[in-house]
């Protein structure tokens, strides 16, 4: 089964929802895709919060799935192949939150 039947399996299920819950989804949609545009050029995680708000417009309107089509692409494309390099890049992320925990814990955080 593709993610294409995937997503449609799950918007037949999604459109039986309650209209709040659907207007949720599609308020938390837009703005994960807003935020998600802001941080390709700001430092964050913008590619997933990207796919994450496409993910949930696609529920709700056919016109996002292509857009989803095309982050998942990119997603992929910078994903690290090997596990090896997952492995590797998984180790420097914890290291970098231990580091910036450590240095907030030494000298405390400015302003607080």
């Amino acid at each position: 089964m593709t993610a294409v039947d995937r997503l449609r399996e799950r918007r037949e299920r999604h459109r039986r929802r309650p209209l709040v819950v659907r207007a949720g989804t599609v308020a938390s949609g837009f703005g994960a895709l807003g935020a998600g545009l802001a941080l390709l050029v700001l430092p964050g995680p913008g590619i997933p919060l990207v796919v994450l708000g496409l993910g949930l417009l696609a529920l709700e309107f056919r016109w996002a799935e292509r857009p989803l089509a095309l982050a998942l692409r990119h997603a992929q494309r910078v994903t690290p192949a090997k596990p090896a390099h997952r492995v590797a890049a998984s180790v420097g992320v914890v290291a970098a939150l231990a580091a910036s925990l450590t240095v907030a814990i030494l000298f405390g955080v400015p302003g607080l």
